[in-house]
């Protein structure tokens, strides 16, 4: 009896959530995804004033493969909703039951998050979640890492405005949607104590988008410092 029932708590699913800016269709009985295995389902949405709050269970020998720097992502919004869970590296610990893990509307929202808790997976990062055949940034020696990196996804999502300065109407959309996505990652990363990080990800998204300083309805693209 008692080797039965501490089978039986072994087996408890883990249950963990996330805040999500935008869960568009998201709700309880949708999968959750890791390697392309269905892992765990969504058990509920609790929509709120600003980010809704997701909570999932998940098999209990994903235990070793959740972290704390852990993202649930969010695929297919608005008709096959399900969430993806990623992790950009093994560096964080291991989440513990019941953890608020990192969360990511879409796929821009979870490149952010990858740039700041997992700079080194930025290789297959960018070939899993901006799979776009459009032009690379040039990157700037003299800029940090971080700016690099999302100076290169603003080029990425800017690519249909078929123009440096961004100063169309697609490019101005294109432009405030980074910004959205940039706010919602920062109010991520603030809520993990790191605000720091979230701080350094305004101001650099500001730079980027000509946010500081810039005319009304422009986009400023900064040009990559020469090499000397």
């Amino acid at each position: 009896m008692a080797a039965a029932a501490l089978v039986g708590c072994a087996a408890s699913p883990l249950h963990y959530s996330a805040a999500l800016d935008q869960p568009d269709g998201l709700g309880p009985g949708d999968p959750v995804l890791h390697d392309g295995n269905n892992v765990g389902s969504v058990t509920s949405v609790s929509p709120g004033a600003g980010d809704a709050l997701v909570s999932v269970q998940l098999d209990h020998r994903l235990s070793g493969s959740v972290r704390t720097d852990s993202i649930l992502i969010l695929r297919g919004a608005g008709t096959s909703p399900a969430l993806e869970l990623m992790t950009p590296g093994m560096a964080g610990a291991e989440a513990s039951d019941g953890a608020q893990l990192y969360g990511a509307s879409n796929e821009d929202e979870a490149q952010l998050l990858i740039n700041v808790l997992g700079p080194m997976a930025m290789g297959n990062s960018y070939g899993q979640f901006l799979s776009r055949a459009l032009p690379q940034a040039s990157p700037s020696p003299g800029a940090s890492v971080m700016q690099n990196q999302l100076l290169d996804i603003l080029r990425q999502t800017l690519a249909a405005a078929a123009a440096a300065s961004g100063a169309t109407p697609m490019g101005r959309m294109q432009a405030e949607q980074l910004r959205r996505d940039a706010d919602a990652v920062a109010r991520q990363l603030d809520a993990h104590g790191r605000g720091t990080e979230a701080d350094q990800l305004r101001e650099q998204v500001d730079r980027l988008t000509g946010a500081a300083g810039a005319p009304p309805n422009t986009l400023t693209v900064p040009r990559a410092t020469p090499t000397p």
